[in-house]
């Protein structure tokens, strides 16, 4: 099991210096989601995150930046990827860029020649979304994966859960409200998620 942080979608005071100390207790993949999309906070933000780091950090937004930080790497919401088209995907993967993808049906998706992995889910009932519930049965497994293709599972994901999700057969989790509901212990959770995988 692989695990991915996603951020909060808000900013917040100290939020750089936490994000450096989970990739010191070990973190491999941090996926900076932040709808509101403002550019000078999220350059703020990245000017604390050290830059040795900036390698194992996907974006959601502000991709245009990325070039600017060293960042190769590239994460489409489901409605970002439809209005993608193919030529924008074949240059970017031609560009040595890492992309993903979310989806939240399970068809499973077509369109996956030119991505690293997807996020799926919600899987189980959002911590950081209120109402935002399962799409899945208990008795859910993924099927039909394409070949090379990573799946990680995401919503209301806690270390409890990994081996749910690995009986699911998901790559991967992808934890958000279980980290950074309480950001003053977002490290401890994670060395614990860590120690659970």
């Amino acid at each position: 099991m692989e695990l991915i942080v996603i951020t909060r979608p808000d900013y917040f005071e100290g939020e750089g210096e936490l994000i450096n100390a989970l990739f010191d207790a070990g973190l491999q993949l941090l996926h900076l989601r932040k709808p509101e999309n403002d550019e000078a906070k999220f350059m703020k933000l990245m000017e604390v995150i050290n830059p040795v780091y900036y390698p194992a950090i996907s974006i959601h937004q502000q991709h245009e930046l990325a070039n600017r930080f060293s960042i190769r790497r590239l994460h489409y919401p489901e409605k970002l990827w439809k209005h993608t088209s193919e030529q924008q995907r074949i240059a970017l993967f031609a560009d040595d860029f890492h992309l993903s993808r979310s989806v939240h049906e399970w068809g499973p998706p077509a369109d996956t020649a030119f991505l690293d992995y997807v996020l799926f889910g919600p899987v189980f009932n959002s911590i950081s979304k209120v109402g935002y519930q399962s799409i899945v049965d208990r008795d859910f497994s993924l099927s039909a994966v394409p070949e090379g293709l990573k799946v990680f599972g995401i919503g209301g994901v806690t270390a409890d859960l990994f081996q749910e999700l690995q009986r699911m057969n998901f790559n991967g989790a992808a934890v958000l409200g279980a980290l950074w509901n309480h950001p003053s212990g977002a490290v401890k959770e994670f060395e614990k998620m860590i120690k659970s995988l």
